[in-house]
């Protein structure tokens, strides 16, 4: 392994010399010494988002943050005005606490409602599904065949009405 074609060429036409002219070559392995990469530090906004994030997607991350909330709550450290907004929040998670009079209406299945009642975030998040579930494999080689004609008369709309 050289470290430039230069380099390799140089070697070459050094041990083409040397078998000619009857010198013996030593090889000698120098081991390349690998440059340290700096690390980029994240900044705090980062550090914090990433930190949002992990507890967002974990309900046993999030369990673990309100219960110790309500801790801190229960020994008086967040007493203090900063905290405020945060014990506000807390008390909507009192086990029974419903500031709904009425129970919520169940949600209506996306599939369900006819697509002129979906609005347009619905259907990008719809789409976005899809393309997502194509790519990462969820959706099965086997479905092709019915979600083939679907897509292709969307694929056949879209054309005919962006070619307008």
């Amino acid at each position: 392994m050289w470290c430039s074609s230069r380099c390799r060429n140089i070697a070459a036409v050094t041990r083409r010399g040397a078998r000619e002219a009857a010198v013996q070559i030593r090889m000698i392995d120098v081991p390349r010494a690998t440059k340290p990469r700096r690390e980029r530090t994240p900044t705090r906004e980062e550090r914090d988002e990433s930190a949002i994030s992990r507890v967002a997607r974990s309900s046993r991350l999030s369990r673990e943050l309100l219960a110790r909330l309500r801790i801190r709550r229960q020994r008086g450290e967040l007493d203090s005005e900063v905290w405020d907004d945060i014990t506000r929040m807390l008390d909507q998670f009192i086990p029974g606490y419903s500031p709904r009079t009425t129970p919520p209406a169940p949600p209506t299945p996306a599939a369900s409602r006819p697509a002129s009642a979906m609005t347009l975030p619905d259907l990008i998040q719809a789409i976005d599904r899809l393309s997502s579930g194509l790519e990462t494999g969820r959706i099965y080689d086997r479905d092709f065949a019915t979600l083939g004609p679907a897509l292709e008369r969307l694929g056949n709309a879209w054309v005919r009405r962006t070619s307008r």
